[in-house]
């Protein structure tokens, strides 16, 4: 077990005065492999005295290998509630937001405490170890969109881009996509999780590219956005609209004051200035780790204060119908004093 994570976990079951905290891992693991080190479908009940990983025989022998110990063959949430009877635990606290109603119903014979959110909340602070495997990530990514970009002309489909990218990417070493490659061209990038067809990229056009690798469990999550042949002032303005509220809202953070919520509206703001902001359909940034999408969220009202370690991406869009689709987005590590681009690429086609 990752004991020094789990210390902390402890640290939260006594902050909201649990006897301990059952953590689900069956279709998202992410929060098993950061607090057990194994990276297997499973159960993972901490209390204040230790963590067992309960796992199918699927997983057994691989999470043998990697935790060594406090391994139960069985993922029955009966057997994980007897488990609890047994330690005489009393208040179990649980994640509401990411259980199932069978899941949470399955501990009725416990006092449930709300514990939503705080495997995020930790996980949201990265570690040096998880920082370098991040931005592994970025650069294989980055270093493989390099090796394309010179093949990005009208007549190119979009999924000879996509899958080119991805290619190349495993072949710069990542083990697989972060997320299916996202290539949009013309008024197919009005959709912001449009999946790449045999659509030929036309002169004139905007192209969006939105890619990511991942390294030993860790994610990079990058977007360019390309003005194919004639560039003229006004898809230039609009461009350049998306580019300084990217640009204004990543200079504005300041570590250990600056607000989630705040860096979203420094953003609309800007593209307000262009009376563009109608057009920008979702929130700013997202956390990215074991997960693409994690804490924090740049979004309205957030109160999440930006800390050193948080790693996010700053990714303003704007989306005109049955037109065209712009976005931009960079991964930001924030230091104790200032912040880092990771894998920056100063691709500014419209300028």
């Amino acid at each position: 077990m990752m004991s020094q994570r789990i210390e902390k976990l402890r640290e939260k079951l006594n902050e909201f005065n649990c006897d301990a905290t059952i953590i689900f891992g069956i279709q998202n693991n992410a929060d098993i492999k950061y607090f057990s080190g194994a990276d297997v479908e499973g159960v993972l009940v901490v209390d204040k005295e230790e963590a067992n990983l309960f796992v199918s025989s699927l997983y057994y022998q691989s999470a043998l290998d990697a935790v060594k110990n406090n391994v139960i063959l069985s993922r029955d949430l009966e057997d994980v509630a007897n488990f609890l009877g047994k330690k005489g635990i009393k208040k179990v606290g649980l994640d509401f937001f990411r259980l199932s109603y069978k899941q949470i119903k399955a501990f009725d014979g416990f006092e449930i405490v709300d514990f939503s959110n705080q495997t995020l909340i930790l996980r949201m602070i990265k570690e040096c170890d998880e920082i370098n495997q991040i931005k592994r990530a970025a650069f294989t990514a980055r270093n493989a969109f390099i090796k394309i970009y010179p093949y990005l002309k009208p007549g190119i489909t979009e999924k000879e881009i996509a899958d080119e990218l991805v290619y190349q990417m495993r072949k710069h070493g990542a083990e697989k996509e972060a997320f299916d490659t996202i290539v949009a061209s013309g008024a197919n990038a009005v959709y912001p999780h449009h999946m790449p067809t045999d659509k030929k990229i036309e002169d004139g056009e905007f192209v969006v590219i939105d890619f990511g690798a991942n390294i030993n469990g860790y994610n990079s999550d990058m977007t360019y956005t390309f003005l194919m042949g004639e560039k003229t002032d006004e898809k230039k303005k609009l461009f350049n609209a998306v580019f300084y509220a990217q640009l204004y809202s990543t200079e504005m953070i300041a570590p250990g004051r600056t607000k989630a919520g705040e860096v979203y509206e420094r953003a609309k703001k800007e593209l307000s200035k262009f009376g563009l902001d109608k057009y920008f359909i979702h929130g700013l940034g997202h956390g990215v780790g074991l997960e693409v999408h994690e804490f924090p969220y740049l979004v309205p009202g957030n109160d999440i204060v930006l800390q050193p370690n948080m790693v996010f991406t700053i990714e303003p869009g704007i989306y005109v119908p049955g037109e065209l689709g712009i976005r931009l987005e960079h991964m930001v590590l924030v230091h104790e004093t200032d912040t880092e681009i990771i894998a920056f690429t100063p691709f500014m086609e419209a300028m």
